[in-house]
């Protein structure tokens, strides 16, 4: 008897942006964990989902074409997820292209600054590295463990608003444009873990920011996360139910590069509303 595959997870992050699994052996891992409704979203990179859709053609999971976008909110970061964006749109392409650009390029600039402070680094020589995918994160992490700057990958994070290369000075796109782009290529926009990207313990602000974040044009949100609390969830949910909203769910798994587990939490397809993803 095979088993029930009634789980969905819509945010999983592959090898090719920062997660440590390639598209199969997620695909796997989906049909071992009984996720049926699948859609692997890396950072501004189509490659993960383009292999997955193609693996996926005799598979029982369900799967979703989708991309994460980076954004710039008033120097505060945020993610939108696109469902179903046309990849052959040329504007579209060229838009992501544009944003991947700019996430490669906060590591350039850190290790001009670094080098310029008088550590052993050079964008030479960062080239010229060799980073095996499926290590997770990126390639600067790895580079900096390399040559001995830091013991674990995750030490470089903090290097990079220490020398002033957070994503608040990359020149990423607003949440406006991002949704504008993906409908544009005919794609569903659904603003990501606002719980996490949104900074407050207050309802009343969390709520204005949610208001603010889908004013900008955006048809769901990401209600069900790996790190929502009980309550952000709620409210989430509640926002949604009260303005017709999608309500997807995500793990943001990445692999053993972070700790989420992929199928976390578990919500069944039918628990979401899922209407133009599926």
């Amino acid at each position: 008897m095979k088993k029930e595959l009634s789980f969905a997870d819509l945010h999983v992050h592959s090898y090719y942006s920062d997660g440590t699994h390639s598209p199969a052996q997620i695909l796997a891992l989906a049909e071992e964990k009984g996720i049926g409704t699948l859609a692997i979203a890396d950072h501004d990179v189509f490659n993960g989902s383009l292999e997955l859709m193609k693996l996926s053609e005799n598979s029982r999971v369900k799967c979703i074409p989708a991309v994460e976008i980076t954004c710039d909110d008033f120097g505060r970061q945020i993610h939108v997820l696109a469902y179903h964006p046309d990849f052959t749109d040329d504007g579209f392409c060229a838009f992501v292209s544009d944003g991947r650009r700019k996430l490669d390029g906060m590591s350039i600039s850190l290790i001009e600054k670094m080098k310029a402070a008088g550590y052993s680094v050079s964008v030479e020589d960062f080239n010229a590295f060799n980073c095996e995918r499926g290590g997770g994160g990126w390639k600067a992490l790895h580079y900096f463990k390399s040559i001995g700057l830091t013991n674990e990958l995750k030490d470089g994070f903090s290097l990079y608003p220490k020398f002033g290369c957070g994503y608040e000075t990359a020149g990423f796109p607003s949440v406006f444009e991002a949704v504008s782009k993906i409908h544009s290529a005919g794609g569903t926009a659904v603003i990501a873990h606002p719980g996490v990207s949104v900074k407050t313990n207050d309802c009343s602000e969390f709520i204005a920011e949610l208001e603010k974040l889908v004013g900008y044009g955006a048809d769901g949100i990401e209600c069900f996360y790996s790190e929502h609390t009980a309550e952000i969830t709620a409210l989430c949910e509640r926002f949604c139910d009260e303005h017709g909203l999608l309500k997807t769910c995500g793990s943001d798994f990445h692999g053993s590069f972070l700790t989420r587990q992929l199928g976390t939490p578990c919500k069944k397809t039918e628990e979401l509303r899922l209407d133009g993803i599926i």
